[in-house]
C-alpha cells in the first residue's frame, strides 16, 4: 500500500482526482474536472488508474456515459494514508521554514502592549487588567526602570484564588478564630519569568514553552527590559500563515 500512496503522490493528476473523494462519497469526471479545474480528459485517464489499481471502483460497470465512481476499501486506507502523508510534509516544510524565523517575527502580531504591574499591587488588580484583555493571560512585574523582576501568570493567580477561598472558609466555619489577613499581593505569588529576545529564533522560544508549560513569554532587550510578549497565538498565527501558503504551493 505504501508503493501505491506514493505512487499517487507522485501524480498530480491521481492526487487531486483522489482527494476530491475526501468530501464527496460518489463523483463522476465532469464533476471533478468542474471543481479541480482539470479537463475531462485528464480527470479520466486518473480515475482509470486508480481504478486499475483498486482504489476506485465504477459503480454500474457498463454503462457508458455519466459514470460515477467511490472509493473501494483499498481506496479508503489509501486516501487515509495519503493526507498523512502530506502533512506530514507539510509540518516538516513549516518547521524548517520557522527554523529561520525570529521572535521579532512573530511577537506584537496579537499582543501589541503587554500587562505591566509592580510588585507592591494587589492581586486583584492584576486579575482585572487580565480579565479586560483577553489576549494575554500574563502579567509581567517590572521596577521603576522597566526591568522586568518577574511574571504572574494565570496559575499563580488560580492558586492565589484557592488560598482566598480557603482562608475564608477557614474563617467561616471558626468565627471566633483571628483574622488572618490576605497577603495576596503580586510579590507574593509572582515567579522567575522565563525570557527570549528579539533576536532569539521562534522555534527556540517554542522549545522554551514546551518545557516549562507556558503559553507565553516576556520579550527583553539586552538590558533586561521588557518590550513586549510573545504570544503562543502569535507562533499559531504565523505557523498558519506558513502552512496556507505551502498548501496555495
Amino acid at each position: 500500500m505504501k508503493d501505491t500512496v506514493r505512487w499517487i503522490i507522485m501524480s498530480d493528476r491521481r492526487l487531486v482526482t483522489l482527494r476530491c473523494f475526501a468530501h464527496n462519497q460518489y463523483l463522476g469526471a465532469s464533476e471533478i474536472a468542474r471543481d479541480t479545474d482539470r479537463s475531462i480528459q485528464n480527470v479520466g485517464t486518473a480515475l482509470k488508474e486508480l481504478e486499475e489499481r483498486k482504489v476506485v471502483s465504477l459503480l454500474e460497470p457498463g454503462r457508458k456515459t455519466w459514470k460515477k465512481f467511490g472509493l473501494t476499501s483499498v481506496g479508503k486506507s489509501v486516501l487515509d494514508l495519503v493526507e498523512r502523508e502530506l502533512s506530514v510534509g507539510m509540518f516538516e516544510r513549516m518547521a524548517d521554514e520557522l527554523s529561520f524565523r525570529f521572535v521579532r517575527d512573530a511577537y506584537r502580531l496579537v499582543v501589541t502592549n503587554p500587562i505591566v504591574v509592580t510588585k507592591g499591587m494587589g492581586l486583584h488588580d492584576v486579575v482585572d487588567r487580565v480579565l479586560a484583555d483577553p489576549r494575554t493571560r500574563s502579567a509581567y512585574v517590572v521596577d521603576d526602570k522597566r526591568k522586568l523582576i518577574g511574571m504572574i501568570g494565570l496559575t499563580e493567580m488560580l492558586a492565589a484564588i484557592q488560598g482566598s477561598l480557603s482562608l475564608f472558609e477557614k474563617g467561616r466555619q471558626h468565627p471566633r478564630s483571628k483574622r488572618i489577613p490576605l497577603p495576596f499581593s503580586v510579590e507574593e505569588y509572582m515567579v522567575k519569568p522565563v525570557t527570549v529576545t528579539e533576536d532569539d529564533r521562534l522555534l527556540t522560544a517554542l522549545e522554551k514553552m514546551m518545557k516549562h508549560g507556558l503559553e507565553d513569554l516576556p520579550v527583553i532587550d539586552e538590558h533586561n527590559t521588557l518590550i513586549g510578549e510573545l504570544n503562543g497565538f502569535e507562533i499559531l498565527l504565523l505557523g498558519s500563515e506558513v502552512m496556507r501558503r505551502q498548501r496555495r504551493g
